[in-house]
């Protein structure tokens, strides 16, 4: 029964599950602002109120501290045609991506697999925004948190309780 238990007790405490934790940081000399710094998920964005003509060049450096997959959204309200280009540099690689354009809407989505400890820097270049024009930046991880310690921590007893239970049925038929 001691060796069980210490089995058990040993398992509880070897299960860690983290999720990837990514860093989004803008430049000093951005116009765009980075909402959630930290976590699965960062956004930033930027609006030109009712400043009209402004030329954006944003950059922002991401970085995770696991290796995962990530997907980077972006919409422009409006689309300023011939004039906005969204790049990605690894450090080696220079990645443009393709803006679709959706009415009046310009999107970005692109997935890629962030390697653990590397800056990512993504490039956004808006020329001459209308007034009011926007856009927003969102970076998913793709890995949600799952609270495995805890669900150990109930799955256990009732596993030791089927334990306990076999053992009775086994001394009452013997």
């Amino acid at each position: 029964m001691k060796k069980t238990m210490l089995f058990f007790a040993a398992m509880l405490f070897s299960f860690n599950v983290n999720a990837a934790s990514l860093s989004l940081v803008g430049a000093d000399s951005n116009a765009g602002t980075v909402g959630i710094a930290s976590g699965s998920v960062v956004t930033s964005g930027w609006s030109a109120g009712g400043i009209g003509g402004t030329t954006i060049n944003d950059v922002f450096t991401v970085s995770s501290d696991v290796a995962t997959t990530g997907t980077l959204s972006l919409t422009f309200n409006p689309l300023i045609p011939n004039r906005t280009s969204v790049s990605i540099f690894d450090g080696v690689t220079t990645t443009l991506l393709d803006v679709i354009r959706i009415g009046s809407l310009g999107v970005v989505e692109y997935s890629w697999m962030l390697e653990a400890a590397t800056n990512y820097v993504i490039s956004v270049m808006i020329g001459r925004g209308a007034a009011g024009s926007n856009y927003d930046l969102r970076l998913d991880s793709g890995i949600s948190e799952v609270p495995v310690p805890a669900a150990l921590w109930l799955f256990a007893p009732a596993l030791l309780g089927f334990f306990g239970l076999r053992r009775k049925a086994m001394k009452a038929a013997a």
